[in-house]
Order: structure tokens, then C-alpha cells, then sequence
């Protein structure tokens, strides 16, 4: 296979994450001097969506202050739940779901370091440790060696030694109340979830990392009646520049040195469907 910028580049991060993985498990950081959190030390990116810049990929704070309860699909270690934290009104109901051991533990132990801005606001957090299917039972969690990166499968010819409980969206939303938004990174399992849902049209908006799949998951939001668009986020070829503010120093200068050669090298991107309820508007 040549040598090419895109495959130096995964190589790169490969190693990277690899090398973390293995050296540091996880990792306490100082993002700034209010804000810590525990982190799996491969997930980055995943900080990076959500809380580094101050600027939040899949919801702006006016939407998270608007709204009665937020969930959080494929939560993590919580990067996206901590936000929803931080700018949510009093007395909203947070929903958090993963089905990762390892990321659930994090996301456990960053709700306690914020349990007194939660009992502060009066918020109702419910962290289920659950994968979100088409239908309530027991599936195969794969762990491909990358927190950002597990996904789960009914499959019978896929190996695994994990097991995790699904839940499906319609029993989420039956713990909901008022006005819905939701955030969805559940790697490739988006058009199962959604295609066996009878309560979407109670969702005021949502906003989902799309896995190859932008036009099924459109068809199948359309015929719920959201109007939809595509929107491509590129990474900030400055992005470094927040990690050499991180603390502990080694951590965050390792990573600003992942992204400088990433932003010389190409320029990567997310796809997300956001959608908004039409009725709701």
C-alpha cells in the first residue's frame, strides 16, 4: 500500500493511541482552573467535540438551557453529559446511556466531581449502563482497543467475551419529560435505534454523529416529520494550541503534537444530521 498523507496520518494516531492505551489508562485533567475530569487518555477527540474550545459540536448552550430533559447516546466518559451539566436549566432531567465498563466507570466518577453543581441546579441524572437497540435484550459488546470506538451487535458469528443489556429509545423517552433534545454518537447502530421508534415525534431535536449512513438516517427523520440538514464539521487547525493549556503538561503537549502534524497533514471532519421537530419550531 503506498505511502500516503492519509495513511502516515492513521498510522500516526494507530501508535498513538495505542501507546496510550497501554502507558496511561486514563487520566485526570485540568481543562481550566474550574473544570476537571476523568478521561480514558485515548479519547480526546471526544473532549474535543465537547467541552476544550467552549464550543460544543452538537448543541449550542441556548439549545441545552431550552431544554426539559437531555440525552446523552453513547455517552462516553461523559464529555457531552458534563455540558449539559454546566448550561442546563434548574431542574432539567439529564439521561446519559453507555454500555462501556471502562467508559462508564469515567462517567460515574465525573458525575460525583459535579455533584454540587447538579444538586445546586436541582437536576434529575440518570446514568444507565445500557446499549440503545431496536428492541430490549442482551447483545455483544465489541471492544475494538479504543474507548471512542466499542459498538455493539446481536450477531452470532462475532466473538466476544462482553455482554451489555439494550434498551430501546422508545423506553428512553418514557423517562423524558418536556421539551427533548438528544445527542447520538452509537457507531452505526443510528437507523436500527431510530427505525424501531413509535415516540420520535416527541423529540424536539436531535443531533447525530453519522456513520456512512446520512441518507437512511434522513429518510427515516423526514418521514417523522424533522427537517433535517447535513452539517460537516472540520477539525480546528489550531486545536493544539488548547492542548498546550491542558494539565498534566506531559499529557497535553503529547496530544498538541498529534494535532499540529494532523492539521500539516489533512484536515479531518465529522458528519452530523441535525434535526429539529417541525411541529416544534
Amino acid at each position: 500500500m503506498p505511502m500516503t498523507r492519509e495513511r502516515i496520518l492513521a498510522i500516526t494516531r494507530s501508535r498513538l493511541l495505542k501507546m496510550l492505551a497501554k502507558a496511561l489508562p486514563y487520566i485526570y485533567l485540568q481543562l481550566d482552573k474550574n473544570l476537571c475530569v476523568y478521561f480514558p487518555s485515548d479519547g480526546f477527540g471526544a473532549l474535543e467535540e465537547n467541552l476544550l474550545t467552549g464550543h460544543n459540536i452538537y448543541f449550542d448552550i441556548p439549545s441545552i438551557t431550552e431544554a426539559d430533559t437531555i440525552i446523552d447516546l453513547g455517552a462516553h466518559a461523559g464529555s457531552f453529559t458534563i455540558y449539559a451539566i454546566l448550561h442546563s436549566k434548574p431542574g432539567a432531567r439529564i439521561i446519559a446511556v453507555e454500555p462501556s465498563n471502562n467508559n462508564f466507570t469515567f462517567l460515574l466518577a465525573n458525575l460525583k466531581l459535579f455533584e454540587n453543581v447538579i444538586k445546586e441546579k436541582r437536576l434529575e441524572i440518570l446514568a444507565l449502563k445500557k446499549a440503545v437497540w431496536s428492541y430490549r435484550g442482551i447483545l455483544k459488546f465489541i471492544d475494538i482497543g479504543w474507548s471512542e470506538g466499542g459498538y455493539v451487535t446481536p450477531s452470532q458469528s462475532v466473538h466476544s467475551k462482553a455482554y451489555v443489556e439494550a434498551i430501546t429509545l422508545d423506553e428512553i423517552l418514557n423517562l423524558s419529560k418536556g421539551k427533548i433534545l438528544i445527542k447520538m454518537d452509537i457507531e452505526g447502530a443510528e437507523v436500527e435505534v431510530l427505525n424501531s421508534s413509535k415516540e420520535l415525534n416527541r423529540v424536539h431535536a436531535l443531533a447525530i454523529e453519522a456513520h456512512g449512513n446520512e441518507q437512511a438516517l434522513i429518510k427515516i427523520l423526514n418521514k417523522h416529520g424533522f427537517k433535517t440538514k447535513i452539517v460537516i464539521y472540520k477539525l480546528n487547525p489550531q486545536l493544539y494550541r488548547y492542548w498546550l493549556k491542558i494539565k498534566p503538561k506531559p499529557y497535553g503537549i503529547l496530544v498538541a503534537l498529534y494535532r499540529f502534524l494532523v492539521s500539516s497533514i489533512i484536515t479531518p471532519t465529522i458528519t452530523l444530521i441535525k434535526a429539529v421537530n417541525a411541529k416544534q419550531e
